[in-house]
């Protein structure tokens, strides 16, 4: 009834294709990437959800019906007598679960929700499309992708107005620490078009103190609060602008301003119809 077909890309996690051999009956499936829990909110297909993973489910997905969905387990760690029990017919995993795609494939067919950061729209577009044949939604699966795309056009057309730089800077347990090559900066930078603060980014997350950003400069700094997004101690705004941005300026000499991103959109989720666009808002908006 299911056939699992594979196919690699280069520097990501194994991806992997699936459909089922008739495509009109109402499949249903645990659903690991919140990426792609939006999506199948956007499409109106939330009921074909069986599980995912409750207790860790984004702020902006608060008003998804949970009444007949069981929680899948963490993020890193699915609940496996749940999946053998309630046999799903798919898995979608985040890139958290790359690792695990050969073991959680002996339950159901997997789906790696996983964007290419350097191939960022085609990317995400594949898997939303390959997610909504699982559900027979293509149609509509198209119809959003283009209403998408028309609404990134536009946010891409007012944030190429902007002379502004930034830097994208992530905080985990009272440290701060610049991430100018992670998926959220090349979302920001490459694919959103903000100017990068950083012009010689290098792969290796740079602590952003007082030295590192008198050499860089931004006129903005992009806060993703991971301890908040997973429950522990967040920042305290306040306290890094008084440490930290307030004893440095941008390249004008000016305040550097700081935005603090909506952790759990940012930490836990992307790369689905709703997160997309709403993340490119938080941007633009922030940009204005």
């Amino acid at each position: 009834m299911k056939t699992l077909l594979k196919r690699s890309l280069l520097a990501l996690p194994l991806m992997m294709s699936l459909s089922l051999a008739n495509p009109t009956e109402a499949a249903k499936g645990v659903v690991m990437d919140f990426g792609a829990v939006d999506t199948l909110k956007a499409l109106d297909k939330t009921d074909a959800i069986l599980a995912l993973p409750v207790t860790n489910l984004p702020q902006y997905l608060g008003q998804i019906d949970q009444t007949n969905m069981q929680d899948s387990g963490g993020m890193k760690a699915p609940n496996l007598d749940l999946l053998t029990e309630i046999k799903p017919a798919f898995i979608v995993i985040s890139p958290r679960l790359g690792g695990r795609v050969e073991e959680l494939s002996q339950y159901a067919p997997v789906l790696n929700f996983t964007a290419n950061p350097d191939d960022y729209y085609a990317s995400v577009s594949q898997n939303i499309l390959e997610l909504a044949k699982l559900v027979d939604a293509e149609t509509e699966a198209n119809a959003s992708l283009n209403a998408l795309n028309t609404t990134l056009a536009g946010i891409k057309a007012e944030i190429a107005k902007s002379e502004k730089n930034a830097l994208v800077v992530i905080h985990n347990d009272g440290k701060y620490g610049a991430t100018p090559t992670s998926g959220s900066a090349k979302f920001i930078h490459q694919f959103l078009g903000v100017k990068n603060a950083e012009t010689s980014p290098k792969e290796d997350r740079q602590a952003a103190d007082v030295e590192y950003l008198e050499t860089v400069k931004p006129d903005v700094i992009f806060i993703i609060d991971r301890s908040a997004a997973i429950g522990q101690t967040p920042m305290v705004l306040d306290t890094f602008k008084a440490e930290v941005t307030s004893k440095v300026t941008n390249g004008a000499g000016e305040e550097i301003e700081v935005v603090y991103l909506d952790p759990t959109l940012w930490y836990l989720s992307g790369n689905g119809l709703m997160s997309i666009e709403a993340q490119a808002k938080e941007i633009a908006s922030a940009l204005k």
